[in-house]
C-alpha cells in the first residue's frame, strides 16, 4: 500500500509541474519539462537551485558556501546533485543550453548521421575531452516513452589527477543537452554503480515534448580553410541548409586589396567552394552563409601563404612557466619525411614524424630553473620550420626542499675535507648551527658548524649565497647546496686554513 501511496503522490506531483514535496522522492524539472523519482533511502541530501540556503551547513562541510554554489549550479544547469555516502556516489542531473542543443534542439528528430556525429563528438578527439572527460564506453539506445540517449562510460580528470569516474545518460531534447550522471569518487566503477544509476534512470519522465522550431544555420565543414599552405588554392566542402548562399570574402595583410569567392548548396545542403590566393601573404577570410528568413552565419579564417612552407601546427606548446616535472611538447605537420630535433638547453634529441603526422617529445622540467626549448621541423625541399620557447620552473619552498633532500648526499665532515674533488659539484645536505654571517649586496659569507664540543663549535663549513638567507646567528639549520672547492681563511693564530665551501640552494630550520 505505501508503494502505490508514492507512486500515486509523485504522479500527482508529475502532472501538476510542481516542485519537490516534503516527504516524496519526485523531483520536477520545469525547465525541460521532465522529472525523476529517487529511490527510497538511498541519498542522505539532496539539492535542488532552490534548497541551497537551506542545506547551508552541509555546503560548507564540503568547502563551499550557499552562494558560490548557486552560482556553479546555474553555470553548470545542475537541476539536482544528490549524495549517496554510504556507496561514494553522487547523483547530478543538469540541463544546459550549450551550442548542441541550439543546433539539434531534439536528437530523436534528426537522421543518423547527426546522432554519429554527436556520439563521435564523445570520442578521442571529441569536444569533451577538452573539458576533462574520458569515455570509454560511448553507445546510443532509444528509451521507451522518452527517446535516445547516450549511455557512456567515463573518467573525469583535471589537470593529471583523477578527480571522480562515472557513468551518465545523455540527449539532446526540449532544447538542452540534459544529462543524468553517477560520480563515482575515491574507488573504481563497479557494475552496481550502472544499477544505481538504472533505479534513477527508469524513472525519468517528460510531462512534454516541445515540437522543433525552425533550427539556426549551420555549417559542417568537412575540408576546411588551412591555417598555412604552400599551394596557391584549395577547396572548401561540406554541409549546411538546402541552397543556403555562400559568399567568402578574402583580405590581404600587405595590400587593401579583396577577392570575394561565391557558390551555393544544393538541395541536400552540400556544398564546393574553391579558394585561389593571388600570391604570398597572410590573409583573413570570412565566410557568410545566408538563407533567406535566417540570421546570417559568420566564419573567420587566418591564412598564411608561403611557397616551400612546411605546415605545421604545435599543438601543446610550453607558456612561461612549468608546473610539472614532465612537459610533453606536441605537434601535428601533413607533410610526408618530416624529421622533428629538439633542443632543450642544448642537449638535443631527434625523431622521425610516423605517417599519422602527430609527433610528441616529453621534456624533463622537475629541476628548477631556467629552459630554452628549439624544436626544428625538416624536410628535404622545404624550408625548416622552427618554434622557440623560453620557460621556467618555479618551485614552492617545501617542493624543492623535497626535490633537495631526495638528491642531496651527506658526507662526513672528515670525508668532505679529505676528498673534496668527489663531491665536487654534487648536492649536499648539512645539518648545524649557524655561527657566522656577513654579507654585502650581492654575496653573503655564512659559518655552518656541524659539530658543538665543551669549547665552542667545530667542523665548520662556508655557505655562500646571492642574498640574506634570512636565519640568524645561533640558529639551528639544514643546508642544501653544491660542493664548490675549498674555501681559504685564516684562524686566530693567522694560520691559513682550508674549509669546505657549499654554493647554498635553500637554507631551512630541521
Amino acid at each position: 500500500m505505501r508503494i502505490r501511496n508514492v507512486i500515486i503522490l509523485s504522479l500527482a506531483v508529475f502532472l501538476l509541474g510542481l516542485s519537490p514535496v516534503a516527504g516524496a522522492e519526485s523531483y520536477q524539472f520545469p525547465s525541460i519539462h521532465a522529472g525523476i523519482v529517487l529511490p527510497d533511502d538511498v541519498y542522505q541530501t539532496v539539492l535542488t537551485p532552490d534548497n541551497l540556503q537551506a542545506h547551508e551547513e552541509f555546503i560548507k562541510s564540503k568547502g563551499g558556501d550557499a552562494i558560490a554554489w548557486a552560482a556553479d549550479f546555474s553555470a553548470k544547469g545542475i537541476l539536482l546533485q544528490a549524495y549517496d555516502t554510504q556507496n561514494d556516489r553522487v547523483l547530478v542531473i543538469t540541463a544546459l543550453k550549450d551550442v548542441d542543443a541550439e543546433s539539434i534542439f531534439d536528437i530523436n528528430e534528426h537522421p543518423s548521421q547527426v546522432r554519429t556525429k554527436y556520439r563521435l563528438s564523445h570520442g578521442a578527439s571529441g569536444a569533451y575531452t577538452i573539458l576533462g572527460y574520458k569515455y570509454d564506453s560511448v553507445s546510443w539506445r532509444n528509451f521507451s516513452g522518452i527517446g535516445r540517449f547516450l549511455q557512456l562510460r567515463y573518467t573525469y580528470r583535471l589537470g593529471n589527477e583523477v578527480i571522480h569516474r562515472g557513468y551518465q545518460r545523455r540527449t539532446v531534447r526540449n532544447g538542452y543537452t540534459i544529462t543524468v550522471d553517477m560520480q563515482v569518487y575515491g574507488r573504481q566503477l563497479s557494475g552496481r554503480d550502472n544499477t544505481a544509476l538504472n533505479k534513477v534512470f527508469d524513472t525519468f519522465t517528460f510531462s512534454q515534448i516541445l515540437p522543433m522550431p525552425p533550427l539556426p544555420i549551420t555549417l559542417d565543414e568537412t575540408a576546411t580553410v588551412p591555417v598555412e599552405i604552400s599551394k596557391p588554392s584549395f577547396t572548401m566542402k561540406g554541409k549546411t541548409k538546402p541552397e543556403a548562399s555562400l559568399r567568402a570574402v578574402l583580405m590581404s595583410f600587405s595590400s587593401s586589396n579583396t577577392q570575394v569567392f561565391e557558390t551555393k548548396a544544393n538541395k541536400s545542403g552540400n556544398y564546393t567552394l574553391p579558394i585561389e590566393l593571388p600570391g604570398e601573404d597572410v590573409y583573413v577570410m570570412t565566410l557568410t552563409v545566408s538563407v533567406p528568413g535566417f540570421e546570417d552565419l559568420n566564419r573567420s579564417y587566418n591564412i598564411l601563404y608561403q611557397q616551400g612552407l612546411l605546415r605545421a601546427q604545435i599543438i601543446s606548446a610550453p607558456g612561461a612557466e612549468l608546473t610539472a616535472d614532465v612537459f610533453t611538447l606536441a605537434g601535428q605537420t601533413p607533410e610526408s619525411g618530416v624529421r622533428a630535433t629538439l633542443y632543450v638547453n642544448g642537449a638535443q634529441s631527434s625523431m622521425k614524424v610516423p605517417k599519422s603526422g602527430s609527433f610528441s617529445f616529453n621534456i624533463d622540467t622537475s629541476a628548477e630553473g631556467s629552459y630554452d626549448i628549439r624544436l626544428v621541423l625538416s624536410k628535404k625541399g622545404l624550408q625548416d620550420r622552427v618554434f622557440q620557447y623560453t620557460a621556467a620552473r618555479l618551485l614552492s619552498p617545501e617542493a624543492r626542499e623535497e626535490l633537495l633532500r631526495k638528491n642531496a648526499l651527506n658526507p662526513t665532515y672528515e670525508d668532505l675535507v679529505a676528498n673534496p674533488d668527489s663531491y665536487d659539484d654534487k648536492m649536499l645536505r648539512l645539518v648545524g648551527t649557524l655561527v657566522e654571517k656577513s654579507g654585502s649586496t650581492d654575496t653573503w659569507v655564512l659559518h655552518l658548524a656541524l659539530n658543538k664540543t665543551e669549547n665552542g663549535f667545530s667542523d665548520i663549513v662556508i655557505l655562500t649565497a646571492d642574498t640574506d638567507p634570512g636565519l640568524s646567528v645561533n640558529a639551528q639549520v639544514c643546508a642544501y647546496g653544491k660542493m664548490s672547492g675549498m674555501y681559504l681563511t685564516q684562524d686566530e693564530q693567522g694560520n691559513e686554513v682550508k674549509l669546505p665551501q657549499i654554493n647554498l640552494s635553500l637554507l631551512t630550520q630541521p
